[in-house]
């Protein structure tokens, strides 16, 4: 309703000045300039379904219809683009990807997907339920999400599904077989085609079903292959991390600015987000430390993180983040399921952000006195699935134990190491100058 109504105002504001141009003097429009969403999507006659939430649209096509060349008509926010652009043909025989950006440059990623029912390709998820609960699951078909809420005492670790498939289609696990929900399960649909569909079940309980894991505090450090300077900085955080708390730290290195362009065999890390973040700084190494504004610019040095750090531990968490990835190496597709937990009454704007770091990355690195080409670069940033300033999942007030649930899909660059690759995951909240709450972080195999 929050969100139909916003978009439904910078509509209203759009048509009554039409001719206006600087949103900066229009108060009736003012934060218009940081819309970004996908109104409306459609091909011909088939309107597609927007999922605001997942940041993802699904069009349903007869059988038959060919996807390889559609041409979308797309509708979305004042004064934002979008690319690839509206009226520009696309094959959609896999999911295409949109970047919607605003007028102050922030964006969002929708991913949309052409659904063909065709007998032989249907692999849907039709039903799911507990018979002995007497309980059936809430099905999100675009995000192929299946959610329960239920009763505080019930034991999750031995629950036995009923599961509706499409006709010809198989499911595995199988339906009648105990699993333990106590974290999200997914479920594999096979069509009499060969192709796939995964569905990930989770089951929350009244009033929660998991111990707060304690808060993480997490460190961006702003770096370059070609900074002198940031290997001894680097080595600063990641000491004050072992001297603290191995556990509930995590240091992510955001390769950004001069010194992060690539030259010669030095590697490249730059990434629109991380370029984003650093908002035009001129130098390296610099530091954040759950966004905190403790400086001018909004970035600290190595000398000045110690106790910052030091305070966020001792912050009381706010938030439990629940990651639970799914990678298929045969296809090196990523789907990802993420659960944000209110512990307590909170009042503010939350959004969450999901990142993707990757580990070890052996390059070259300069150093004092010339360049060392077997660096190990950790915890590199290589981008978002849900663009730089994330996914905004509530305004104002949450009650204690509100869960909110989310699903991304994305696609591991083969240059990557899957087996290094980590889900870094953070809500923070706008009105408190973008504070991180709380971090999860968690490998994706």
């Amino acid at each position: 309703m929050k969100r139909i109504l916003r978009i439904g105002m910078a509509l209203l504001a759009a048509m009554v000045f039409m001719n206006a141009c600087d949103v900066e003097k229009e108060p009736y429009i003012q934060g218009a300039e940081d819309e970004r969403f996908i109104l409306e999507f459609r091909v011909d006659s088939v309107s597609g379904t927007v999922d605001e939430d997942n940041k993802m649209v699904r069009l349903d096509f007869p059988a038959g219809t060919d996807v390889t060349h559609l041409t979308p008509t797309i509708v979305i926010s004042n004064y934002a683009t979008i690319e690839p652009k509206s009226g520009v043909a696309q094959d959609f025989t896999n999911p295409v990807y949109y970047t919607v950006t605003s007028l102050s440059g922030a964006t969002s990623q929708y991913m949309v997907e052409a659904i063909v029912h065709d007998a032989d390709n249907e692999k849907s998820i039709l039903s799911f339920r507990f018979d002995a609960l007497d309980e059936s699951g809430v099905i999100d078909q675009i995000a192929r999400a299946i959610s329960f809420l239920l009763p505080a005492e019930t034991d999750v670790t031995q629950l036995v599904p009923t599961i509706e498939v499409s006709e010809g289609a198989t499911v595995e696990p199988a339906s009648g077989v105990a699993q333990d929900f106590s974290n999200p399960v997914t479920y594999t649909v096979t069509a009499q085609n060969g192709t796939t569909a995964v569905y990930t079940v989770t089951v929350d309980l009244e009033g929660g079903n998991m111990e707060p894991t304690g808060k993480t505090v997490l460190i961006k450090d702003f770096t370059g292959a070609r900074c002198v300077n940031c290997p001894a900085a680097a080595e600063h955080a990641h000491n004050l991390q072992h001297q603290l708390d191995e556990d509930h730290i995590f240091i992510m290195s955001v390769h950004a600015g001069y010194l992060a362009q690539p030259l010669g065999s030095f590697p490249d890390f730059l990434t629109d987000e991380g370029t984003e973040w650093y908002n035009n700084n001129n130098s390296n190494p610099l530091f954040t430390v759950d966004h905190v504004a403790l400086t001018e610019g909004n970035t600290l040095n190595e000398t000045q993180i110690d106790a910052p750090v030091t305070a966020a531990l001792e912050e009381e968490q706010t938030f439990e983040i629940v990651v639970g990835p799914n990678y298929d190496e045969t296809n090196r597709q990523l789907k990802v399921d993420v659960q944000a937990i209110a512990l307590d009454d909170l009042d503010g704007h939350f959004f969450m952000t999901v990142c993707l770091v990757e580990d070890h990355i052996i390059g070259w690195q300069t150093i004092p006195g010339g360049v060392d080409k077997e660096y190990d670069f950790r915890n590199v940033f290589r981008g978002t699935l849900n663009g730089a300033y994330g996914t905004s999942f509530e305004d104002l007030h949450v009650d204690a134990n509100d869960t909110f649930h989310f699903s991304y899909t994305t696609e591991i660059n083969a240059d990557y190491n899957a087996d290094e690759c980590y889900l870094m995951v953070y809500v923070y909240d706008k009105t408190q100058g973008d504070k991180i709450l709380q971090t999860a972080v968690k490998k994706i195999k």
